[in-house]
């Protein structure tokens, strides 16, 4: 509970609405998911280059 509060009361003083605070969540999990694809294309292009495709 004081975990909600305290996030709620972080928000208020922030000035920053939901939207905000959900636009800046989506922007982070989109980069991350991005990072994760081009590293795991990276190893994937590296095994097949060693496997000599």
């Amino acid at each position: 509970m004081k975990c909600v509060l305290a996030l709620m009361l972080s928000m208020v003083l922030s000035g920053c609405t939901t939207n905000d605070w959900l636009d800046a969540a989506s922007g982070i999990m989109q980069a991350k998911d991005k990072n994760e694809k081009d590293a795991r294309n990276k190893r994937i292009k590296a095994a097949n280059k060693a496997a000599g495709y």
